[in-house]
């Protein structure tokens, strides 16, 4: 489900570059993809390092977690692994499966639909997020995650000419909010509220 970040946001559109070109403002991610388009470098700059997990192969190796905040923060942070994976999938029906595990049913289809237009221009991911955990809290079926979440090495790559695209990265700090449905056993992301104060001023 996506989540419009009320009120005055804290991002400056003029610096997004995938909202312009392949419209990411759909999708479970949105805000965040976004977020992960708007870290205004100059093409000048060096590249960050490519940090998060990136290989697709990673998106289902995220190990059982002994307690049930473990289990939590393990499908939050595997479906970011999960998500780079099924950017760099291609392919409709290869990245719903590789989300399947992660996302609600609901987020995967808002999902794939921004994913197709970041298809569509040839691109896929480079790096991927870095979660910092700030707090899980479990009512039931939900539980509620907070984030301080690193994008700052989660860019695109130009598949066509294995370019990075320097001024794709995120922000380092953003504050987020997730909520995680149990379901069938595992523990899916459905929803990210953005909160527009830095989590580390």
């Amino acid at each position: 489900m996506y989540v419009p970040n009320a009120g005055k946001s804290p991002l400056s559109p003029a610096s997004c570059r995938w909202p312009a070109r392949a419209g990411l403002t759909a999708g479970l991610a949105g805000v965040a993809l976004a977020a992960a388009a708007c870290g205004g470098q100059p093409a000048s700059v060096s590249l960050p390092a490519k940090g998060g997990t990136s290989a697709p192969a990673q998106a289902g190796l995220t190990r059982p977690a002994r307690t049930p905040a473990q289990a939590v923060t393990a499908a939050y942070q595997g479906y970011w692994q999960a998500y780079a994976a099924a950017m760099t999938a291609s392919s409709s029906g290869r990245a719903r499966v590789i989300l399947a595990r992660y996302s609600t049913p609901g987020g995967i289809t808002a999902l794939i639909g921004s994913l197709r237009r970041v298809w569509r221009a040839h691109e896929v991911a480079y790096g991927g997020a870095v979660t910092h955990v700030l707090s899980v809290r479990i009512t039931g079926r939900r539980a509620s995650v907070h984030d301080c979440l690193d994008l700052s090495h989660f860019g695109v790559q130009d598949k066509t000419t294995g370019q990075v695209v320097p001024n794709s990265f995120g922000l380092p700090d953003l504050n987020y909010y997730v909520t995680l449905e149990l379901s069938g056993g595992r523990w899916r992301v459905s929803n990210m509220t953005p909160v527009e104060v830095s989590c580390t001023s």
